[in-house]
């Protein structure tokens, strides 16, 4: 099985990362996705996705980070420039299968929501600029904005996963009425957590992802465990598939498609 979101790069799991990545093929575990949250990131993921077999590479600049530029010499205006520009030379490499994560969280009151948007914007101006690339969103507290925003800037829903969800039920109805696919972490096997169970429920089998989150997340009844690693995707797979009634093999082969047909990803 995929796991379609993780952070291979990230204190953890880097330093030790190649028992991490035999820990999760041992667990069926053949496909990870690294996703970069700034472009130095991601050139960590690419390098990953470059020594081993089934892991895969993102770039994009998370919503945590987008104030970085209002440290730059300079306007802010050449930073996101200056972004985009990077962007640009990370996509195109074999590795990266997408860009993001990007979005808005609003759950903190830094950055600046004002700084998420133009730095979302930017990246999404990328995207128009290569159709054949999707994305990752990254949205906390901010559905309707960031619906909006990708209405604004005309780019289809559909071209991106809405990761990590941890919204309502009727959050995710305005997600998939948009057309996006949804992804699931160990948050939704939290008995805190009834209403995102609830809301995972409601994605059709073809528009469904899981993930990890990894070194974040780790699902019950493995809670206590730190870090978070992407063998435990398996998981989630269980427990979105007892909930629908169907076999975790049956959930899983969905699942793999779906993260196949979104990143472009080779088959098994």
């Amino acid at each position: 099985m995929i796991d379609s979101h993780c952070h291979l790069t990230y204190d953890g799991l880097y330093e030790r990362v190649g028992e991490v990545i035999a820990e999760a093929n041992a667990a069926g575990v053949d496909r990870m996705v690294s996703v970069g949250t700034t472009p130095d990131d991601a050139r960590k993921a690419i390098a990953l996705a470059q020594r081993f077999e089934g892991v895969f590479a993102t770039a994009g600049l998370h919503p945590h980070y987008a104030s970085l530029g209002r440290h730059f010499d300079g306007e802010w205006s050449v930073w996101l420039s200056w972004l985009a520009d990077r962007l640009r030379e990370l996509i195109v490499l074999p590795e990266v299968v997408a860009i993001g994560e990007m979005g808005l969280d609003y759950h903190y009151k830094e950055p600046d929501p004002s700084d998420q948007r133009a730095a979302f914007a930017t990246q999404l101006a990328v995207m128009r600029e290569m159709p054949e690339i999707n994305g990752i969103i990254h949205n906390r507290e901010a559905t309707d904005d960031t619906l909006a925003v990708l209405a604004d800037e005309g780019v289809d829903a559909s071209r991106f996963v809405f990761h990590c969800f941890t919204g309502s039920p009727a959050e995710v109805e305005k997600i998939l009425e948009a057309g996006a696919y949804v992804g699931f972490t160990g948050i939704v096997t939290f008995g805190s957590a009834k209403d995102v169970a609830e809301a995972s429920d409601r994605v059709p089998l073809d528009r469904l992802l899981i993930e990890t989150d990894s070194p974040y997340l780790t699902p019950a009844p493995f809670r206590k465990v730190r870090p978070n690693e992407p063998k435990y995707v398996a998981r989630v797979a269980e427990f979105l598939a007892e909930r629908r009634g169907v076999s975790t093999a049956e959930l899983t082969a969905a699942t793999d498609a779906n993260a196949e047909r979104l990143y472009g990803l080779p088959g098994r």
